[in-house]
């Protein structure tokens, strides 16, 4: 359904304990060195445009704008970054929340939901190549996943897409978003409790689910 972005070698420098190879790139261009901050963004636009397509699907005809617009956000935010995690994790954070504004902003006119379900357990993995018909049926079911994020309260969000889109650990969101872990963690459960109700009282969705469920097994 989803799949966890990979991490490349920068993203993973910071749990390997290796020094961030951004790291220095992002002190030069918060000083305001230009040819840094382009070197900069030309290293992680890629995982900004995956975050996007991830979070608003790969046809919403604002990818490009979003991408643009996390890149921006992400140069504003540089003085606020301390290190604390690794610089693309940083950079995907803010892709997050610029593609979930975006989410919000187009479900301003659908109903708003009562409660949202746990990710992986509604979409079980499966081995079978898909066929025609799986893909369909996951389109639509990425679909539905992205227009209940965009009913939940923005926090659990978040914490959903950086674990879920972005594949962050629980103490790498917290490092991100500086957030207590328990906060981290009470957040995941309520989101993905929420998801599930949602699914569960809405018979569209679970027909949905069940169509993918029934093919999968």
């Amino acid at each position: 359904m989803w799949k966890r972005l990979t991490r490349s070698s920068s993203e993973a420098s910071d749990s390997d304990g290796a020094p961030d190879p951004l790291a220095e790139l992002a002190r030069q261009a918060a000083s305001g060195n230009h040819a840094a901050a382009n070197a900069l963004l030309t290293a992680v636009t890629p995982a900004l445009l995956r975050v996007a397509r991830q979070i608003l699907g790969p046809q919403h005809p604002e990818i490009a704008d979003v991408t643009q617009e996390a890149a921006c956000g992400l140069l504003l935010a540089l003085p606020r970054f301390r290190g604390e995690c690794t610089l693309i994790h940083f950079a995907c954070r803010v892709a997050v929340l610029v593609s979930m504004n975006v989410r919000r902003r187009d479900a301003s006119q659908v109903r708003k939901a009562e409660s949202l379900s746990e990710l992986q357990e509604v979409f079980p993995a499966s081995t079978v190549p898909p066929t025609p018909e799986d893909r369909l049926l996951g389109e639509r079911a990425a679909e539905a996943i992205r227009q209940l994020l965009g009913s939940l309260p923005e926090a659990q969000a978040e914490v959903l897409s950086l674990h879920h889109v972005v594949g962050l650990t629980l103490p790498e969101i917290a490092s991100v978003t500086s957030a207590p872990l328990e906060t981290v963690r009470s957040r995941l459960r309520l989101g993905r409790h929420a998801m599930r109700q949602r699914v569960l009282g809405d018979r569209k969705l679970m027909e949905v689910v069940g169509g993918c469920d029934e093919h999968a097994g």
